[in-house]
C-alpha cells in the first residue's frame, strides 16, 4: 500500500508552499547563516581591535623580586613581548597586602610580586626537593589597578614560565639555549586504526560527532515543533472539519509531517550550501596554517558510507519524533497548553543530546552501546558512535530495525490518538482519555 496518495501529496505541497513563501522562512533561511557569519566577523575584529587597543595603551609593569632571582629576566622577557616593566625595587620589602595598599599611590599600572620561595626555587637544581619557609606563601601575584586584558594575562603567564626555565639553566651553567625552544610542544595526534586498516584521526571525528548530534538535535526540536503549531493552527481555524472531510485523519497528519520536513530539508540544503562555500574559502585561505599543524585537507577521508547511515538514522528518527509530536499537538487547543503536551517529547530528544557528549568520549562503552540500540536514544547516539569509532554490523543494523518498528508503533499510536484529538476543541486531554483514544481510536 502507497501511503503517499494524491491527497497526501496535496497536504505535502499545501504545507510545503505555505511555509517557503513566508516572509519569516526566507528571513531565517538567509539571515541566520549571515547572521552566525557576521558574529564570527564580529569576534574576530573585536579581538584585532582589542589586540590593537592593548598595544597602543601602553601600561607599565612593575616587577618586585625580593629574591632577585628571576626580576630582571622577567623583564628582558617583556620588552621582548614589547611591555613595559621595570624592576619595582622600592616595593620588594613589602607583602603583597601592603603593595596592594600602596599601588595606588605608585607609579605601575600592574605589579608582579614574586614570592622569595619562588626565587629559591628557579635555582634549585633539578631533582633537589624546596626547603620553604614553613606558612610561606609561595604564590606569584599580579596586582592591577584596572582589568587585565587576556593578551597581557597571558603575556605575563609565559614570561614567567621563560624567565624560570631561564633561571634554572644559568643555575646549572647554560646559558645559550632559548627557552622557549624547551616549552614548545610537539604535535601530537590519535589515530584510531579500524579492523579494516582504516586510520582516523581521533580529535577530527570527535568534533565532527558532536556536530552531528547537535545538528540532529536542532531539526527534531525545532521542526518537530513547528508540526504542533501546524496541527494548532488548523484546529484554531476551523478547516480541519472541511479537510477530514474529503481526507483520512492519518492522510492529513501524514502530509502535515512529511512538509514540514520538506521545508526543513530546503532551509538545510541553503544553509548547508552556504556554510559549505564559506567553509572552502575559509579552509582554502588557511590551508597553509593548517598544514603548518599537521592538519592535511587533502588526505582527509570522506566515510561515505557512514553519511549514508546518518541519514537514515536521521530519516526514521525524524519520523519517529514527528509522529509524537503530531499526536501532542493533537492533544491541546491553545498555545498556552503546547509547551506542556510537548515537554515529555522534548525531554527524549534533550536526553540523547547529553548522553551524545559520553558517547563520543567511550563510544565502545557498554552503556554506550545499550543507548544506542535504544530507539529513542539511537537517532542520536548510533550517528555520533559511528564517526567516533568502527561499529559492528549487527550493532547499528538492530539499532536501525528496532529504530524502523518503533517508528511504525509510534505513527499507529499517532494516527489513534490524531483521528480523535483532531476535532477536540476547549480543554487539554488528560493522560486518561488520550489512553482511551489510543484503545477506542
Amino acid at each position: 500500500m502507497n501511503p503517499f496518495t494524491p491527497r497526501v501529496a496535496t497536504v505535502v505541497r499545501r504545507e510545503f508552499m505555505m511555509r517557503v513563501k513566508s516572509k519569516w522562512f526566507l528571513i531565517s533561511t538567509l539571515g541566520l547563516p549571515v547572521l552566525i557569519v557576521g558574529l564570527g566577523a564580529l569576534s574576530a575584529f573585536l579581538a584585532v581591535r582589542g589586540a590593537t587597543d592593548v598595544g597602543q595603551e601602553r601600561r607599565l609593569i612593575g616587577v618586585a623580586d625580593p629574591a632577585g632571582l628571576i626580576g630582571d629576566l622577567l623583564v628582558e622577557e617583556f620588552v621582548a613581548d614589547s611591555l613595559d616593566a621595570v624592576r619595582a625595587a622600592d616595593m620588594e620589602e613589602f607583602s603583597v597586602d601592603e603593595a596592594r595598599s600602596r599601588l595606588s599611590a605608585s607609579s605601575y599600572d600592574l605589579l608582579l610580586m614574586i614570592p622569595r620561595s619562588a626565587g629559591r626555587r628557579s635555582a634549585e637544581m633539578p631533582g633537589e626537593t624546596p626547603d620553604a619557609d614553613e606558612g610561606e606563601d609561595d604564590r606569584t601575584t599580579l596586582l592591577a589597578r584596572a582589568s587585565v586584558p587576556s593578551v597581557i594575562e597571558g603575556s605575563v603567564r609565559g614570561a614567567l614560565q621563560r624567565a624560570s626555565v631561564r633561571a634554572r639553566l644559568r643555575s646549572i651553567g647554560v646559558q645559550s639555549i632559548d627557552p622557549g625552544a624547551l616549552l614548545r610542544r610537539t604535535s601530537f595526534d590519535v589515530v584510531n586504526v579500524t579492523e579494516s586498516g582504516e586510520a582516523r584521526s581521533q580529535d577530527i571525528y570527535r568534533m565532527l560527532s558532536f556536530a552531528i548530534a547537535f545538528f540532529f538535535y536542532f531539526i527534531l526540536l525545532i521542526y518537530g515543533q513547528m508540526i504542533v503549531r501546524a496541527i494548532l493552527e488548523e484546529k484554531q481555524s476551523d478547516i480541519v472539519e472541511i479537510m477530514v472531510s474529503s481526507l483520512r485523519p492519518w492522510e492529513l497528519m501524514l502530509g502535515k509531517i512529511v512538509g514540514v520536513g520538506a521545508v526543513g530539508v530546503a532551509q538545510m540544503a541553503v544553509w548547508a550550501l552556504i556554510f559549505a562555500l564559506a567553509a572552502v574559502y575559509g579552509l582554502t585561505a588557511g590551508a597553509s596554517t593548517l598544514a603548518e599543524a599537521g592538519i592535511d585537507i587533502a588526505n582527509i577521508p570522506i566515510p561515505w558510507g557512514t553519511l549514508v547511515l546518518m541519514l537514515c538514522f536521521l530519516v526514521f528518527g525524524y519520523l519517529l519524533y514527528a509522529g509524537m509530536f503530531a499526536g501532542a499537538g493533537a492533544t491541546i487547543s491553545n498555545e498556552h497548553d503546547a509547551q506542556q503536551a510537548i515537554l515529555p517529547v522534548m525531554m527524549l530528544i534533550i536526553l540523547p543530546f547529553i548522553a551524545t557528549q559520553g558517547v563520543i568520549q567511550s563510544p565502545n562503552a557498554g552503556w554506550g552501546v545499550i543507548l544506542s540500540l535504544v530507539p529513542f536514544f539511537s537517532p542520536l547516539v548510533m550517528p555520533a558512535r559511528l564517526f567516533a569509532t568502527s561499529v559492528p554490523v549487527w550493532q547499528w543494523l538492530v539499532s536501525l530495525i528496532l529504530l524502523g518498528v518503533f517508528v511504525l508503533g509510534a505513527a499507529w499510536v499517532a494516527g489513534r490518538i490524531f483521528r480523535v484529538g483532531i476535532l477536540m476543541k476547549g480543554q487539554r486531554a488528560n493522560l486518561p482519555q488520550v489512553l482511551r483514544w489510543i484503545r477506542h481510536g
